[in-house]
């Protein structure tokens, strides 16, 4: 579970980089797509103070920020992520924690399917922002994950013919 999950993670890092390198060469940012960026790092941010403990109700899951703020927080993020997810062990992954929403509403979920949720809420949000830049005559990125896969397995077969990833 947990290479599983530093995978998704790595993954998740790939795909808002695949946006942040559209974001520095499109002829404009769809204010929506600036927005949904930001609710998903910010959001990111969040759950993993919940789970650590110290939830950071001061951030606004729905505030827009600048594209070099984004940025860094996706690298922080992403650090921060994989930081807390090699020290996990399983006890910690399976670990039950409740916690409050915005609406003061408790909840008590397993801290895994918190990270597994994270990642998937990004990549909805990414697929709305391909829609929004569609509908801007603007190409959006392919994000799939089965191309990050095949990027990262390209990447890290040593003796790889390139036919189709694995060397075969």
């Amino acid at each position: 579970m947990k290479a599983y999950l530093i995978r998704l993670y790595k993954y998740n890092h790939w795909a808002n980089a695949q946006y942040f390198a559209l974001f520095h060469t499109a002829p404009l940012i769809p204010e929506r797509v600036q927005l949904l960026m930001s609710h998903v790092l910010v959001a990111q941010k969040l759950w993993l103070s919940r789970i650590q403990g110290q939830p950071d109700l001061s951030l606004h899951i729905w505030q827009m920020e600048p594209v070099p703020v984004l940025e860094a927080l996706a690298t922080a993020n992403t650090q921060d992520w994989l930081q807390y997810l090699q020290g996990a062990d399983q006890v910690e992954l399976d670990r039950w924690m409740t916690y409050e929403n915005f609406q003061k509403i408790t909840y008590t979920n397993q801290v895994s399917d918190i990270v597994v949720h994270t990642a998937n809420h990004a990549t909805y949000h990414r697929a709305q922002m391909a829609v929004l830049f569609r509908q801007a005559d603007i190409a959006p990125p392919n994000t799939d994950f089965i191309t990050y896969a095949r990027e990262d397995i390209t990447k890290n077969q040593p003796h790889s013919d390139n036919t189709n990833g694995y060397g075969a």
